[in-house]
């Protein structure tokens, strides 16, 4: 029996059905997964206050033409995510505010986005006072390129890439500006403030104020294991009395003075001249020679 047209036909149109199929299924791929951004991972700011309050004042829609709630993580979101993250009171007393003043993102014409982040933190005393203030302004623009899958500059992976930049500057600005403005307020890890050791007074030496300092102050070093221990000398003897110097009778030949002094504290021995210089007479009846009766005395070293 002859097969009719319509069972000849079916083959070529499942044939021409199939290649949709796959682009059916791609059509229903899941969107893209963007990580969450957080930031735990930098160094903490730790404030001498009891309490930390977060103000978001720049929620996606605020500014008109925002388009920043439809980002994987509005920027708002991140900041507020930024300031649990790194900020911490470690005080006891007084409170401060993080606010974020602005969080927007814009279209601009020619497939360009347009990002701003403002932020300020004010420090308040225990009475409500403002004792100190810090702000950190960031901007940003992206510009979509051909590579774009759907050729849109308001894709979800470019607003995701626009939000992480400004957060990367938001957090260095931020950070640089706290350190440079709320430096009093600033608590290291052991919990103290710099402004508590700039201040420290240290008195005069023998002063109470001196006295009451802690012994940590002290500039002298610790002796050291090799150092053989202090050990009391033995009491000197009392000096003996000098015995009063001897003068000769005669001059000496080398020392005609009378020497050098052996004791500091003795008087100094009176000096004793040698004899005028002259000529040796010999006794009459010796027989001599005119050298021998011409030379001079020179036993006394003249």
């Amino acid at each position: 029996m002859r097969p009719s047209r319509r069972a000849a036909r079916l083959p070529m149109l499942l044939l021409l059905a199939c290649p949709l199929l796959p682009l059916a299924a791609c059509s229903d791929a899941p969107p893209p997964n963007f990580a969450p951004m957080r930031y735990d991972y930098l160094p903490v700011l730790r404030l001498n206050v009891a309490t930390i309050n977060i103000v978001d004042n720049g929620q996606p829609g605020a500014v008109p033409g925002d388009i920043s709630g439809r980002a994987p993580t509005p920027p708002d979101q991140a900041l507020h995510q930024m300031a649990t993250d790194r900020l911490m009171a470690a005080g006891s007393t007084g409170g401060a505010v993080f606010t974020i003043d602005r969080a927007s993102i814009l279209h601009q014409p020619g497939g360009t986005l347009e990002g701003q982040m403002d932020v300020h933190l004010d420090v308040s005393s225990p009475n409500g006072q403002r004792q100190g203030y810090a702000e950190a302004h960031v901007r940003r623009t992206f510009s979509s390129t051909a590579s774009d899958s759907d050729g849109n500059a308001d894709s979800p992976a470019n607003l995701y890439a626009i939000t992480s930049q400004m957060m990367k500057d938001m957090n260095v600005e931020l950070e640089f500006q706290i350190r440079h403005h709320l430096t009093d307020w600033l608590v290291d890890t052991a919990g103290t403030t710099p402004s508590a050791i700039q201040q420290q007074q240290l008195g005069l030496p023998g002063s109470p104020e001196a006295a009451a300092a802690p012994a940590t102050a002290s500039l002298a070093p610790a002796p050291t294991a090799a150092a053989p221990a202090a050990v009391a000398a033995p009491a000197a003897p009392a000096p003996a009395t000098p015995a009063p110097a001897v003068v000769p009778s005669e001059p000496n030949a080398i020392f005609p003075t009378g020497g050098p002094a052996t004791d500091s504290s003795a008087a100094p021995a009176p000096r004793v001249k040698s004899p005028q210089p002259g000529y040796l007479t010999l006794p009459p009846g010796t027989a001599t020679t005119g050298a021998a009766t011409s030379a001079p005395n020179t036993s006394n070293g003249y």
